[in-house]
């Protein structure tokens, strides 16, 4: 996945932020202090009265000053401590397991296209970058085709398995929905392998409103466009029978 953004979801952005909050609590901390040099000082005495009494009153406002500051230090520090990342995809999603991962020959009510009634689709599909495999599926609708699945892998693309290591979840699936201009994204339970996924709208073309379902783990990066589901939650049902179906784990 291309990265669109900062990923302000990693452990490292929470560590900048916290860093940056604590920096700007210490500067806060110095200004007070710095700027009440006189008013700790007290009233200039003109009398002998005000000069017994100068140092009680010096003492009691440096006493105010360092209220203050404990609050705002205490208050920064809380601030500095809420700041929660998430540990990059290979950490929060590792694949253990052995797997085997090919399209699944029939998910429901679709049905893979193989030979001459795939290479229809694949020859028009050559001619732009595909991260992974691609297999297409004739589905329910009138159309001839109801589902294009795709799945990429670290055993396939060293890419990827850079990215898994520094990127989190939530991260690769904002940058595969934003390149998407998927709406409505919406996260769904992830099923058996863990990781996360999430469904969205694509723009609307001549036969009707497509949705999209990605997920992600530690290992693999998928996704299926389904032509003939009108619901996110059924778009999603299904996509994790796309997802188990094609990637066999033992």
């Amino acid at each position: 996945m291309i990265t669109l953004s900062v990923d302000t979801t990693s452990q490292s952005f929470a560590q900048g932020q916290a860093v940056g909050s604590l920096l700007v609590t210490a500067a806060v901390m110095a200004a007070v202090w710095f700027a009440t040099r006189g008013w700790r000082r007290g009233p200039v005495p003109r009398s002998a009265v005000a000069v017994e009494r100068a140092p009680a009153i010096a003492l009691r406002r440096r006493n105010v000053v360092v209220g203050v500051l404990l609050v705002v230090g205490v208050l920064g520090l809380v601030r500095a401590c809420s700041y929660e990342g998430e540990p990059p995809t290979a950490e929060a999603a590792p694949v253990g397991q052995d797997r085997v991962i090919d399209a699944a020959p029939q998910v429901g009510e679709y049905r893979l296209l193989a030979g001459e009634e795939a290479a229809a689709y694949e020859k028009p599909a050559s001619g732009r970058k595909s991260n992974g495999k691609l297999w297409f599926y004739d589905g329910p609708g009138a159309g001839p085709m109801g589902a294009v699945l795709q799945i990429n892998a670290v055993e396939w693309d060293a890419r990827l398995a850079e990215e898994k290591n520094t990127d989190t979840m939530a991260q690769e699936l904002r940058n595969f929905f934003g390149g998407a201009k998927a709406t409505d994204v919406t996260g769904f339970e992830a099923g058996p392998w863990g990781g996360r996924l999430s469904c969205g709208f694509l723009p609307s073309n001549a036969t009707g409103r497509p949705i999209v379902c990605a997920w992600t783990d530690g290992g693999t990066t998928g996704s299926v466009v389904l032509g003939d589901e009108q619901s996110l939650p059924a778009a999603a049902e299904l996509a994790l029978r796309f997802r188990t179906g094609s990637e066999k784990r033992t």
